[in-house]
């Protein structure tokens, strides 16, 4: 599955700025543009689909750079890939490095493990959908099965 398409799906696309469920300014595709807590009324400004597509390639870039700079990444299944690519662009990387006991599951190729560790998270308790998609990816599913009649 092609990891601009999932995250398409996961983050939505907004022409104008609003505040995220964690109270950040965001914009396009999911994009953080402003600390938590700043007045949405300091974005006047739109987004066309377009840039927002560019945006989203520009930022999966970096992703994929990022992602790639981890050992442990570099094994796992091009399904792997994408869901933690997904992760590390909604929390970053610093944020899934959190995911300590997640990582030593993967490493050890124990998927029903990783997609447990995944789901005992702070993460899976502010998306819950999400993290359960993800998870099942992790833990075994296909992304095609997962995603099946969402994308």
């Amino acid at each position: 599955m092609n990891i601009l398409k999932l995250l398409e799906f996961e983050e939505g696309y907004r022409e104008k700025p609003y505040i995220d469920s964690l109270g950040y300014p965001t914009v396009a595709i999911g994009k953080r543009i402003g600390p938590k807590g700043a007045s949405i009324d300091l974005y006047q400004f739109k987004v066309s689909k377009l840039m927002a597509s560019l945006w989203l390639e520009e930022e999966v870039a970096h992703t994929v750079r990022v992602a790639n700079a981890q050992e442990w990444f570099k094994p796992l299944s091009d399904d792997r890939k994408v869901i933690i690519l997904s992760m590390i662009y909604q929390m970053g990387l610093v944020g899934v490095l959190k995911f300590k006991n997640m990582i030593k599951a993967l490493e050890s190729r124990n998927w029903k493990e990783a997609e447990k560790q995944a789901l005992d998270s702070l993460w899976a308790r502010q998306t819950p959908e999400r993290a359960l998609r993800h998870a099942k990816a992790l833990g075994g599913d296909k992304l095609a099965d997962v995603y099946k009649g969402l994308i």
